[in-house]
């Protein structure tokens, strides 16, 4: 199924974005044990386009109906695809099966602050790769992660900043420990 933008989820639709999702995450040595234990869940309404329950019991749901989809059908706010949209919470659990590598001083050298401070910056396409990550310093994560997973590691063109690349530079450290099974850096 092409990469559409989609108001309502259904579970066909969820199912398919959740496999090309999940054979990326295996074409970069993520798709391991912990990340398979992640479910995934179709729920019925939300305000966000989807989240990952972090430090609860980690699953991922995403909403037949989203505010923020329906949002986007009368604002011209960006976009979101289902499969980005996995991308991003898949991001999350990332982070939540590897707190021991996010916690690290390594990626508050790379974002600014600790994955778990909470502290928004002022959004600059120099510094962000999308607005949204200007929201927190797992957000940033999140959205960085993303597009490595979308691009299998190949930072594009217009990311080419000094602190995209630091950041992104982090991500593919960080899947390459995770690949050799360290835990910690």
């Amino acid at each position: 199924m092409p990469n559409v933008k989609h108001k309502i989820i259904t579970m066909p639709r969820l199912q398919s974005a959740l496999d090309d999702v999940m054979d990326e995450l295996d074409e970069l040595g993520l798709w391991n044990e912990r990340l398979a234990k992640v479910d995934v869940y179709l729920t019925w309404v939300g305000s966000a386009y989807g989240w990952q329950l972090y430090r609860g019991s980690g699953h991922i749901e995403i909403p037949v109906l989203s505010l923020s989809r329906l949002s986007e059908s009368f604002l011209s706010g960006g976009r979101m695809t289902l499969r980005d949209l996995l991308r991003h919470e898949y991001g999350h659990a990332v982070a939540d099966t590897n707190r021991a590598l996010i916690r690290s001083r390594r990626f508050a050298a790379a974002f600014g602050t600790p994955h778990d401070s909470e502290m928004p910056s002022d959004y600059s396409e120099d510094e962000h790769v999308t607005a949204y990550a200007a929201e927190d310093s797992s957000e940033d994560f999140a959205e960085v992660f993303r597009y490595h997973l979308k691009h299998s590691g190949n930072l594009p063109r217009r990311f080419q900043t000094p602190v995209i690349r630091r950041k992104w530079f982090f991500v593919s450290r960080l899947i390459n420990k995770i690949c050799a099974g360290e835990r910690v850096w």
